[in-house]
């Protein structure tokens, strides 16, 4: 009876063990050397793998598919340590039989006898020639993705304008990607005039980033043939609303300041209050429209005059909507009336990945 079920152990012990052999040997290349590196067995991956046959492997040195331009120092690495009895780990290009190389990641396992003593090397290889091509590919997308993103932020800024002194005008534009739904720009007319404006397209994605760059671009070129903010809104909105789509929206503040700085002409659509201050006081004034669709009637434009203003503090919706507690005590009033901290608001906000474009003009009435 004990016999019996010795036998029964021992021959499930040997079928689990035939079952782990055939999984090694169905799922990885598998070779056997003898202590000099001569090869005693191959199995069926690694004959196929090599291209070469059974009888053109036995009995010859492993490096018979070697790769010549593998360095040396790894081999040397390798039989140092395997010498010594340790496992090595590795990834190794080998060399087929028709010239064609392929790269595995290899452990090599010295084989001891019962006193220790090394009688065989077993080599269990994984093919990753097909991962590493991937792999290259990858990293060849990523790398253009970056040099095209470069190039498209390249041609984003040159369309920015702004020939204003850093002493007169700080600007912070910070956008959340190279999609950006913000866009600017701030420049003295040739009367002496001051224009500037700040455009946000709602919505993520190429339509409204495209919409904004399209209708920055209109903006910089029209606004030097006409000499008030009606003519401009005037001949601006048709070719606009050509630009928008069904559900698109365009908000805008657009400001001109008379060349005695008295008289701020505007017109301003679906976008926070922008800040004038004057002694001690900040008015607010704010949007005199909606935000611009395709469907919408001409912009109003509003003037106000204030003389012997301090500053104007213009600003998009992601000032205040970045949702990074940090930054909150960078609200536009405070920064308003301690204008020492924007350097460092604009610096910090930078140093941010925020999940909104931020786009704010402060200009100095100097």
């Amino acid at each position: 009876m004990l016999t019996n079920e010795m036998n029964k152990s021992t021959d499930t012990e040997l079928s689990l063990l035939r079952q782990y052999y055939e999984i090694v040997e169905e799922t990885n290349i598998v070779s056997k050397t003898n202590p000099h590196g001569i090869i005693i067995y191959a199995n069926k991956k690694f004959i196929e793998i090599s291209g070469y046959s059974e009888g053109e492997l036995l009995g010859k040195s492993h490096n018979i598919v070697r790769d010549p331009d593998s360095p040396s120092s790894m081999y040397k690495n390798m039989w140092a340590t395997i010498k010594s009895k340790q496992v090595w780990k590795g990834v190794i290009t080998n060399l087929r039989k028709d010239g064609t190389k392929y790269t595995v990641n290899a452990s090599v396992f010295p084989i001891l006898d019962g006193d220790g003593n090394i009688v065989e090397y077993i080599a269990i290889r994984h093919d990753i020639t097909e991962n590493l091509a991937l792999m290259k590919q990858v990293e060849e997308l990523q790398a253009y993705n970056i040099e095209q993103e470069k190039i498209a932020l390249d041609k984003l800024n040159a369309g920015i304008v702004n020939n204003l002194s850093k002493e007169v005008c700080t600007v912070l534009y910070t956008p959340s990607d190279i999609l950006s739904g913000d866009f600017y720009s701030i420049f003295k007319l040739n009367n002496g005039a001051t224009f500037l404006y700040i455009l946000d397209g709602q919505g993520h994605g190429a339509s409204p980033a495209l919409t904004v760059f399209a209708v920055s671009s209109m903006l910089n070129q029209i606004v030097h043939k006409i000499e008030t903010i009606d003519e401009l809104i005037k001949q601006l909105t048709p070719s606009i609303k050509m630009f928008l789509g069904e559900i698109e929206q365009l908000s805008y503040t657009i400001i001109m300041i008379s060349p005695d700085t008295k008289r701020f002409t505007y017109s301003s659509g679906g976008m926070y209050p922008f800040l004038i201050k004057k002694d001690n006081e900040i008015l607010k004034l704010k949007s005199n429209n909606n935000p611009l669709m395709n469907f919408s009637p001409l912009p109003i434009v509003s003037s106000i005059e204030i003389d012997n203003w301090d500053s104007l503090l213009v600003y998009s919706d992601g000032l205040t909507e970045h949702g990074v507690e940090a930054l909150g005590k960078y609200k536009p009033e405070m920064l308003m009336k301690k204008p020492s901290i924007i350097e460092q608001a604009i610096n910090e906000m930078s140093s941010y990945k925020l999940d909104d474009d931020v786009t704010m003009i402060y200009l100095k009435n100097i």
